[in-house]
């Protein structure tokens, strides 16, 4: 008892002194707050691309919270001197950038996947392995006619219609063009499976839509904050406020784009003192440096 009092003491009086003892002493019990992102095998479903092009204004936030961050910092008169702030931030807003074009050529072979299906896309690496599984008649026997049956198929919109919401889209960091279609998803794979080996080309056009990463806001953030990728379990987040409380370092947070709901971003200021301490002690610990990462995201787009 008189050893856990006489630790609390002297690691108030390191704090006060500017060393962040408490939150030390958590990296040290516990390494799980220190989790990086996994960038999980993707199958031919564009909806597991993660948005990153979202993580500023994520739909699950209502309208108040897209372009702010939320968070604790040194607060007289509060509980412990510790108090909830937050601060507007028009980058995070513009984070994610959309550029459209009305008309794209591209060739069949040029496009890797879909948004909707009857077959799991996540599943498959290939729309050739998925066709090959659940839609053999289709491909059988690999001839000229089989191919024009397949063309044919009405539910191929950006074929069939001259005017449709079907199109073409790319997120650039993961740079493959997936079809964003209402349906078609197996005739399309099937035509694409026997063009290629009767070396047939097949050429498409439609919209194109490229997703991608606000360089310029990525480098305003950069600029301002350290930023870490963190564990935000129940456990975790009340683990690492306490901590931050206890240095009375100012910290914001906020909500990763699935599948990282488990995880978040910690944005410290640099401009405070104590906020740059706590960036120095996660660098060293090895946090996942999530502004290096935005950076790193683009990647070249196909060319029209």
């Amino acid at each position: 008892m008189l050893r856990k009092a006489v630790k609390i003491l002297r690691d108030s009086l390191l704090e006060n002194l500017g060393y962040p003892a408490s939150l030390i002493n958590l990296l040290h019990e516990d390494n799980g707050l220190n989790r990086h992102l996994v960038e999980h095998e993707k199958g031919i479903g564009a909806f597991e691309i993660v948005r990153w092009n979202d993580f500023g204004n994520l739909l699950t936030e209502d309208h108040f919270h897209r372009r702010r961050l939320s968070g604790w910092t040194r607060c007289p008169g509060s509980y412990q001197n510790y108090g909830s702030t937050s601060v507007v931030r028009e980058d995070l807003l513009n984070l994610g950038t959309v550029i459209e074009q009305e008309r794209w050529d591209c060739e069949i072979q040029d496009v890797h996947g879909f948004s909707a299906s009857k077959s799991e896309l996540k599943n498959f690496k290939s729309m050739d392995a998925m066709v090959m599984r659940n839609s053999e008649p289709m491909i059988t026997p690999v001839t000229k006619e089989k191919f024009a049956e397949n063309l044919r198929w009405d539910e191929i919109r950006i074929i069939s219609r001259e005017k449709t919401t079907d199109h073409f889209a790319t997120w650039e960091w993961d740079g493959r063009v997936f079809l964003i279609n209402s349906g078609g998803s197996h005739h399309f794979a099937a035509a694409k499976y026997i063009a290629k080996r009767l070396e047939i080309k097949v050429p498409l056009s439609g919209k194109y839509v490229m997703y991608g990463i606000n360089q310029v806001a990525v480098a305003s953030l950069r600029r301002d904050f350290d930023m870490f990728v963190m564990s935000w379990t129940t456990d975790h987040h009340l683990a690492f406020h306490k901590a931050m409380q206890n240095f009375e370092a100012t910290y914001y947070w906020k909500a990763l784009p699935r599948p990282y709901t488990e995880q978040c971003a910690i944005f410290l200021p640099k401009s405070e003192k104590r906020s740059a301490k706590v960036a120095q002690v996660m660098h060293e610990a090895g946090f996942q440096d999530l502004g290096k990462y935005l950076k790193a995201l683009g990647c070249r787009l196909p060319s029209s």
